[in-house]
């Protein structure tokens, strides 16, 4: 509902039967939401149950269609015809997986440039909510890279796990800790935990690249991380 990451959350049964576990009844809410959720007539209650299934399918959707462009943005910038389907290569031991990853590794500043740029637009509208919401966009599209650098892993390195709920895991812990440390109040502090969240998934971006490519002589690891790290503006 609030759409603000890193929050405590609860299952919510839209029909108030706990007993009635059908997906469709089942809806994830913050405690607050929650709350609002529970309150029975008059005026003191926000969320009904039409409300919420309203919002549960938007954010189902939402979801879809920021992991999809995710990917495809991620995808974007790798020379290879054949680059979406290029899957589990193990990394030392295949010329043409070393070409591709190394490719795709140096592609990495460049496309990073391109999304800063775009984030830095609403960051600097200085309006909350569009601050925000640039950075879980520009998260999201972090994401979709360390997706596609997964590709690159044989098959069962992320614990067997599907790489985007492997990444989905690891960001939303970082949404978490950050939310707990940071005691600011108010809408601000969306600002402050989002902006903590961008910069530790560039790091993971940063450290698996360099895990990726670091046995390859052709990769300038001295200026890679220049590069990466470099201001879009």
């Amino acid at each position: 509902m609030c759409n603000e990451r890193g929050k405590t959350i609860q299952i919510h049964h839209i029909d108030d039967n706990p007993s009635n576990n059908r997906e469709e009844n089942l809806a994830v809410l913050c405690l607050e939401c929650h709350n609002d959720t529970q309150m029975k007539g008059g005026f003191g209650r926000k969320l009904n149950s039409e409300l919420v299934i309203k919002y549960r399918n938007e954010w189902l959707l939402r979801v879809k269609n920021r992991r999809n462009n995710a990917d495809s943005i991620a995808v974007s910038k790798m020379s290879r015809p054949d680059a979406g389907k290029l899957k589990a290569i193990t990394i030392p031991y295949s010329k043409e997986g070393s070409d591709a990853i190394l490719d795709y590794v140096n592609s990495l500043p460049a496309l990073r440039k391109e999304l800063r740029k775009k984030a830095q637009l609403e960051w600097d509208s200085g309006v909350t909510l569009r601050m925000v919401d640039a950075s879980y966009e520009y998260v999201d599209a972090l994401q979709g890279i360390l997706v596609t650098l997964a590709s690159f892993y044989p098959p069962g390195t992320f614990g067997g796990e599907d790489p985007h709920k492997f990444f989905s895991e690891q960001i939303s812990s970082r949404f978490a800790w950050h939310r707990t440390h940071v005691d600011t109040g108010g809408t601000i502090a969306n600002v402050i935990i989002s902006g903590h969240v961008v910069s530790d998934v560039e790091r993971m971006v940063e450290d698996m690249a360099h895990s990726l490519v670091g046995f390859d002589d052709r990769f300038n690891w001295r200026a890679w991380p220049t590069w990466w790290r470099e201001d879009a503006v």
